[in-house]
């Protein structure tokens, strides 16, 4: 098994030239010092968890309150109208949300900005199918 840079906050901060903001016993947040984005943080928790969904306990009982308390002050930091919170965790299997505080004329954009190129929209029925699912699934 290949050894989880995360785990190694640390070595994490090297590799991505990141400076820690804060962390409790449970989360840590880490300022990226590169990049167009200036603000560009990552939250993650102390503990290995490969994805959100192996979150359990108190760090998921927290993580709603860790997350709006983080984008509430690089909000305030960077000047930014909001921050972006988003989730690709294919790169590095340890789950963390990468934190973009975004200011108005910045270098950000949403939507189909992050697809790529030349992906096809699905039909109506492909998006029914999974929400009717998802809604049977919560009860």
């Amino acid at each position: 098994m290949t050894a989880c840079l995360l785990c190694d906050a640390g070595a994490a901060d090297a590799a991505f030239s990141r400076v820690r903001l804060w962390e409790d016993g449970q989360w840590r947040l880490s300022a990226v010092l590169r990049g167009a984005v200036a603000g560009f943080a990552h939250l993650e928790p102390v503990r290995h968890v490969p994805y959100v969904e192996d979150l359990d306990g108190d760090e998921a009982q927290s993580f709603g309150v860790v997350l709006a308390r983080a984008t509430a002050v690089l909000k305030q930091a960077a000047g930014a109208e909001r921050v972006y919170a988003y989730v690709f965790g294919d790169r590095v299997p340890h789950f963390h949300v990468n934190l973009a505080p975004h200011v108005p004329g910045g270098p950000l954009r949403g939507g189909p900005g992050l697809l790529q190129d030349g992906a096809v929209e699905l039909d109506a029925e492909a998006h029914a199918r999974v929400a009717d699912r998802a809604r049977a699934l919560l009860g």
